[in-house]
Order: C-alpha cells, then structure tokens, then sequence
C-alpha cells in the first residue's frame, strides 16, 4: 500500500503513473507491437481524446529508451493500421501483492 503525504501528493501521484505505465506497458519486439493494460482502454477518454493520441501520451511518459522503442514500433505500425501496432493485454481480476525491495 502506497502512503500519499498532502503537501507532495501530486508529485507522488506522478511518480506512481509512471511507475505504473513502466511496469504495466510492454514493447513485443517479436510482433512489433506496443502492449498496453486493459485499463488504459477502458479509461482511454481520461487520458486522450482518441486512441492515437493515448499512444502519443503513452509514449512521453515512459523512460527514454522505452520511449524511443515504443516510437519505432507506432510508426511501423502507423504504416499499416494501428491495430496492427497495439496489442491489449486483459485486465487481470485476480488480487495481488507487490513488495518494494
């Protein structure tokens, strides 16, 4: 459980969007796709007017190189369709823990 203090709570919520966005999004560079949660679909109108630009705002908040490899892959993808490009991971229901080390 994450613990939010008031007077940085939204330098921490940041934070744990990209942290998130770093574990929860993948780069297939066997398929050449962009792999992305379930719940940036879901909620894709939170985030981005259309799918296109939920990719573009994607790809600037991961870390440089998985930037870069994202980029590479949405523009070979763009070349033919977009749903060439992305693959959907589902949404995963089952709980679960994750500890800090």
């Amino acid at each position: 459980v994450r613990v939010y203090t008031a007077n940085k709570v939204e330098d921490e919520l940041e934070v744990a969007k990209r942290e998130y966005l770093q574990a929860a999004v993948g780069i297939s560079s066997k398929n050449n796709k962009l792999v992305i949660p379930k719940l940036l679909d879901w909620y894709l109108l939170d985030f981005a007017k259309d799918v296109d630009s939920l990719l573009d705002w994607i790809c600037l908040q991961l870390p440089s190189v998985s930037r870069k490899e994202a980029v590479k892959c949405l523009e070979r993808g763009r070349k033919e369709s977009l749903s060439h490009a992305v693959q959907i991971m589902p949404y995963e229901f089952s709980f679960r823990y994750l500890l800090a080390t």
